[in-house]
């Protein structure tokens, strides 16, 4: 898709698809903060495109002030439901890659929150990352895997099972002792 193109299908759909892209980006992530906090990234993928669909065809109703017009137009309401979504996901990736910081982070929570991306639910990660980075700072009895093994699974979702907690915090040990050494 050539640069015209994207310009072409954003003034064909026009300035609402924008602004209900806005309201369908803040609509998933409050979804995806409260209801889907412990669930798959995956299922979580094809929010916007559900809400952007919904947030349209009843746009679609109030702007044409018949509730039947979604029936009638239901390839329009999907097609522009559908373009909804796209333009949610695009600022959503905006916002992450341009807009939210993680400089709040050490080195060593960053490489903590990769290791652990997986693993921990994306609402927590950042937050597991510094507890356990914390604990094996505080660490004086040289067993810092097995307090990052604790909060790991106070953390991680129930499909994570004990083993699966048990190398992940042995990794992290082994990671963080590796670039210590090599500074």
């Amino acid at each position: 898709m050539t640069f015209i193109q994207i310009i072409d299908t954003f003034t064909f759909y026009g300035v609402d698809v924008l602004m209900l892209a806005f309201a369908t980006t803040c609509a998933t992530q409050i979804f995806k903060k409260f209801l889907f906090k412990n669930s798959k990234k995956k299922l979580v993928t094809f929010l916007p495109f559900i809400i952007g669909t919904f947030l349209y065809a009843a746009y679609a109703a109030i702007r044409n002030l018949n509730f039947f017009y979604i029936f009638e137009e239901y390839a329009s309401i999907a097609e522009h439901g559908f373009s909804v979504g796209m333009a949610s996901t695009v600022y959503y990736v905006l916002y992450e890659q341009f807009v939210r910081e993680k400089d709040g982070m050490t080195s060593t929570e960053k490489i903590i929150t990769t290791l652990i991306e997986g693993y921990i639910p994306a609402d927590s990660v950042e937050k597991a990352a510094k507890a356990v980075a914390e604990a094996i700072q505080r660490d004086v009895t040289g067993n810092g895997a097995v307090r990052a093994q604790e909060i790991l699974a106070e953390y991680s979702g129930e499909e994570v099972n004990e083993r699966d907690i048990q190398l992940l915090s042995k990794l992290i040990i082994e990671t963080l002792a590796h670039v210590t050494t090599v500074k």
